[in-house]
């Protein structure tokens, strides 16, 4: 049976949610409470950092739940399409499930705080190198020998996707980035002589 998330688990997923909405400077710690339903007395006992300290923990929490969407894709994919298909599919559905409104659960963060929060720019360059590197595991588990080139070039593509299909209030970014990347491997492919 799944555990229900105690009052620090669900503070850090309220600030997932909220960040990805609004952003870091737009969030007000109230507005953290209020939707995890968190008294505001616990604040200072379970973040005595502060919201710096909840951003950290959020950017992590959302850092991991991507990097696990990448490893899954990975492990359940026939091929290289299959797994640039099952990535971006999941992450337009949930583009599409928030109405438009949550895009990267890091994007907005690491715009914001990454040259201002040594901090906060840590917990975003982890989050994204985690994705990074799984991407690269994943190529490689197809024997791609340019795995990391192509997992910086998709990474940037679909981060640029998600961002002109929020402001866009379309998928149609995403399935042009979907189509994109697949062509990207397999010029690449067959550049390098590769199966």
């Amino acid at each position: 049976m799944a555990r229900t998330p105690d009052s620090k688990a669900k503070t850090f997923i309220a600030a997932v949610k909220l960040f990805s909405q609004r952003g870091y400077h737009g969030t007000a710690l109230n507005d953290i409470l209020d939707a995890a339903g968190s008294p505001r007395g616990s604040l200072y006992f379970h973040f005595p950092k502060g919201k710096e300290e909840i951003g950290e923990a959020a950017s992590g929490l959302a850092g991991e739940a991507v990097r696990q969407v990448i490893a899954t894709a990975a492990e359940t994919s026939n091929n290289v399409e299959d797994f640039l298909t099952q990535i971006v599919q999941t992450m337009a559905s949930n583009l599409e499930r928030s109405g438009y409104t949550e895009g990267c659960p890091i994007a907005i963060t690491a715009l914001e705080t990454a040259a201002q929060s040594e901090i906060l720019g840590a917990a975003a360059r982890n989050a994204f190198q985690s994705w990074e590197h799984e991407l690269t595991r994943g190529f490689e588990r197809f024997g791609r020998k340019d795995a990391a080139l192509l997992a910086t070039t998709v990474l940037s593509q679909l981060e640029g996707a998600l961002l002109l299909a929020r402001t866009y209030r379309s998928l149609e970014p995403m399935h042009r980035a979907q189509e994109a990347v697949k062509l990207l491997v397999n010029a690449r492919r067959r550049k390098r002589g590769e199966a």
